[in-house]
């Protein structure tokens, strides 16, 4: 695997890893098969990944994906991030049509789920189920990059407590990276959270 870019916010490194493009005959991924066929590579990329990678799923090829086959690659795929099986590895998607777009909105949706999404003018958006509340501390970290869980509660006016357990929420979901910078004075730990993208 080619040596990943490094990305850094505040002197905290994320690396881009090199993407998973898709491919298939005609361009189209359809049935469980082959969704299980591809969670399998997408898993085997990931593990050849260091910790805060973030890997591009990158559907340029593809022009159509059914509803099965993505349920049985993003849905499982998802879930098992957000196990912790990977640690800190990260996904989002690139290049993908309004077609194979709306295919993953609805299996992400119906499995409460989300993922971020890049299109080609580099504006992030998010696919899947979000609850209003957690899509305000992300969109702090989208727009700032990196924050602490005080920085964010005092731009969304909110208890930091509260924050914090959105914050760490939005971590396992995979949609942002917690990044440790030490202590404070008087004891506890210190955290920044960082965007994806």
């Amino acid at each position: 695997m080619e040596e990943a870019p490094v990305y850094s916010v505040k002197g905290r490194e994320i690396r881009r890893g090199a993407p998973y493009i898709f491919q298939a005959e005609r361009g189209i991924l359809s049935g469980r098969p082959k969704g299980a066929e591809l969670l399998e590579a997408l898993m085997d990329h990931l593990q050849q990944c260091e910790d805060r990678t973030v890997v591009p799923l990158d559907f340029e090829q593809i022009q159509f994906v059914d509803v099965s086959c993505a349920d049985e690659m993003v849905n499982k795929l998802l879930l098992r991030l957000r196990s912790g099986e990977l640690k800190d590895r990260f996904v989002f998607v690139v290049s993908a049509n309004t077609s194979v777009r709306e295919t993953l909105e609805a299996v992400l949706q119906l499995r409460d789920l989300a993922v971020l999404a890049e299109d080609e003018g580099g504006q992030v958006h998010l696919l899947g189920a979000l609850k209003r509340p957690m899509r305000e501390a992300l969109d702090v970290l989208l727009d700032r990059k990196s924050a602490t869980s005080a920085e964010v509660s005092k731009q969304i006016n909110k208890n930091v407590n509260i924050v914090c357990n959105r914050l760490n929420a939005l971590q396992r979901l995979g949609l942002v990276c917690r990044l440790r910078d030490g202590s404070v004075a008087g004891g506890g730990r210190q955290y920044f959270y960082v965007s994806i993208l």
